[in-house]
């Protein structure tokens, strides 16, 4: 019996977008800038100018990296392992330095990147190749990187070293100034004191004398009015998970 299927462009377009949907989904974290020409940008912690290639993970979930591969040569797709237990936060980076010198760090691929241009392949712990970029000649001290960060073509670029290639300010940072403390009036003189953070989480405050004893303590969210009336002219430390600022009582 001959079974006849016809399968119309629209479902056909729907169950493509689903399928790479569904692959994008699994596979969030992207090669997301390459240096191959580091002649003085910037050095590893053995303090050698080495190339390097960035990670970004797209999604808000940290992602393992365990069982994932890099590799320069196709027919090679089990070059270089990732270390076991090696994960990448939720819209953060992590660097492999590519220098053909494991010994030297377990972020320290066994290969080299060519200035000339070649391939990059990222394979994930099921073997499938999520990453297969191909790049031309390179710049000395500049970045091949995506813009949009994370989704973006690639193109040569001043470098963005572990941050957003658009902003050059890292999650951690962007994350740093969204919870930064602002203190008004500073200096203060009527004795009220108003404290904000457009922080999502209660923020926890100690306030400090210049000897370094505890005055107050307290906790706020968005935006506090402290009564410090009580408190002598003079420099106060406040104290925040996230930073420490003075505060100036005349």
């Amino acid at each position: 019996m001959k079974l006849n299927f016809t399968l119309k462009t629209p479902v056909l377009f729907a169950f493509l977008l689903f399928a790479f949907g569904k692959m994008g989904a699994q596979n969030p974290v992207v090669i997301n800038e390459i240096m191959a020409s580091n002649q003085t940008y910037i050095t590893d912690e053995n303090g050698e100018n080495e190339d390097w290639i960035e990670l970004y993970n797209t999604s808000n979930t940290e992602v393992s990296l365990s069982g994932w591969v890099l590799s320069d040569n196709p027919d090679n797709l089990t070059k270089w392992d990732f270390p076991t237990n090696t994960s990448i936060p939720a819209f953060g980076y992590i660097i492999i330095w590519a220098d053909e010198d494991s010994s030297q760090g377990p972020l320290h691929a066994n290969f080299k990147l060519s200035a000339a241009g070649e391939q990059l392949l990222l394979i994930n712990n099921t073997g499938n190749t999520v990453q297969d970029i191909s790049f031309g000649q390179q710049e000395a001290d500049k970045g091949y990187a995506r813009s949009p960060n994370g989704t973006g073509s690639f193109t040569i670029k001043n470098p963005t070293f572990k941050a957003d290639n658009d902003t050059g300010v890292s999650a951690a940072d962007e994350q740093k100034e969204a919870n930064a403390l602002v203190i008004f009036p500073n200096p203060a003189s009527d004795g009220e004191v108003v404290l904000r953070s457009e922080s999502t989480a209660n923020q926890q405050v100690v306030i400090y004398d210049q000897l370094g004893r505890q005055q107050l303590q307290t906790s706020f969210y968005k935006q506090t009015t402290l009564d410090l009336s009580d408190f002598t002219a003079g420099i106060y430390w406040v104290k925040t998970e996230n930073s420490i600022q003075k505060l100036v009582i005349r």
